[in-house]
């Protein structure tokens, strides 16, 4: 009979049993939880460990620490992140200034006179523009989606640039997020606004509160991980 390993790839295996009718994979920390219906048996799920191998591995390898990056240099050919992609800016010279996401580049436009320490800070102001921009847009587009499925009325949604924290909510129930999480993928952000809508219900972190986010996001765990080893980059980059 094949038993299931301890440890896979520096990971420790916790094989979690319920009434569930599929299995399913989550890295929480440093354990791989192997979520199973209640009658599979090891030598199953010792088969799905082996299948799913190269994808365990993918995830180790994004869970590496990210190495530290330089000080931006605002210039054509670097690269910024929006929704877990990365886009190259391309600084042009014009008078229709600020930024744009276009033809698979963010385009920066600043006028002709502005050179050295005055286009850098130039540049970083639309940046910042544009980012709080689709921020605001896009969360709320996720938070009006995920309101209704978790049936709650927020009062409404704002962007700011919190320094240790990825959104809050108030007790009259507006939600304000950092809009920093839009650099992060989708999953990440829907994450963010999940977890802020629940606490619409729940205004704690018990155990009812982290259940009802798992209700709607059953890889909380690992988004959660994803934001506190990246978070450094989100903020900086």
């Amino acid at each position: 009979m094949t038993a299931v390993p301890e440890e896979i790839l520096g990971l420790r295996v916790e094989v979690i049993r319920s009434m569930r009718r599929t299995a399913a994979l989550h890295i929480v920390g440093n354990d791989l939880q192997v979520r199973i219906p209640e009658r599979l048996g090891d030598e199953r799920v010792a088969a799905i460990l082996q299948q799913k191998r190269p994808w365990i591995r993918a995830k180790v390898a994004e869970w590496q620490p990210v190495p530290p990056r330089r000080p931006r240099e605002l210039v054509s050919g670097e690269s910024f992140p929006y929704l877990g992609r990365n886009y190259r800016l391309k600084v042009l010279e014009g008078y229709q200034v600020g930024v744009c996401l276009s033809r698979g580049y963010l385009r920066a436009t600043v006028r002709p006179g502005e050179q050295g320490t005055q286009r850098q800070r130039r540049i970083r102001q639309y940046l910042e523009k544009w980012y709080r921009s689709r921020a605001l847009e896009r969360l709320r587009e996720k938070t009006s989606r995920y309101a209704r499925q978790i049936e709650v009325t927020p009062r409404g949604v704002s962007v700011r640039n919190f320094k240790s924290r990825w959104g809050s909510c108030n007790r009259t129930g507006h939600l304000v997020f950092n809009w920093n999480i839009i650099k992060a993928p989708h999953a990440i952000a829907n994450y963010v606004v999940i977890h802020e809508l629940c606490h619409l219900i729940h205004p704690n972190h018990s155990k009812h509160f982290w259940r009802l986010v798992s209700r709607h996001d059953d890889a909380y765990g690992e988004h959660k991980e994803w934001l506190k080893q990246r978070a450094v980059f989100l903020l900086g980059g």
